[in-house]
């Protein structure tokens, strides 16, 4: 059996997931404009449940499809993965896109509102000044929308591995052999 490129479905799905993974972003910045300055809320943890059903659901529908379309039924799970692997990068590289315009132009002052919640937090851990200050100067070597973008673009992907461990599971599917 010839088997075909998967990148067609692999950019397919892959815009399916930046776009999705930008949709709710963008919508509970929308609902709760703090939802995104760093600290946790029940509003925030709904948010990043929704992003991981949606990313897996994603990341299952798509294999499935070159697994059935294209591979005549059967993959791996090492194969599951790597495909998997093949939709999280292009959409790491949207992703990444968007945080840097959400950084730059749609909210640039939140990256020093997370900053200023930062040292708060650690004042009421009973963190002393000077490691406060210390601290600071430290963030603020990365506290701007190309740092953030970079840096978001390396946790994107890990994040997107992890979930891509957690789905593989659901569409290997191993050839029937017969002895």
């Amino acid at each position: 059996m010839e088997q075909k490129s998967g990148w067609p479905i692999a950019l397919k799905y892959a815009l399916m997931l930046a776009f999705a993974t930008i949709a709710i972003n963008l919508l509970f910045y929308i609902i709760n404009p703090k939802s995104v300055e760093g600290t946790w809320s029940f509003m925030g943890i709904i948010q990043l449940l929704l992003a991981i059903v949606v990313s897996i659901y994603i990341f299952v529908v798509g294999t499935k499809v070159r697994r059935d379309q294209n591979l005549g039924g059967v993959m791996t799970y090492g194969k599951s993965l790597g495909f998997m692997m093949q939709m999280a990068m292009p959409a790491a590289l949207i992703i990444s896109f968007y945080t840097f315009i959400f950084f730059a132009y749609i909210n640039p002052e939140l990256l020093q509102k997370i900053m200023e919640t930062q040292a708060e937090q650690m004042a009421n851990s009973g963190k002393t000044d000077e490691e406060i200050e210390q601290a600071m100067r430290f963030a603020k070597m990365f506290n701007n929308p190309t740092a953030v973008t970079i840096f978001g673009a390396i946790g994107t992907m890990f994040q997107l591995f992890i979930y891509a461990l957690i789905a593989s599971i659901f569409t290997k599917k191993e050839p029937v052999t017969f002895e």
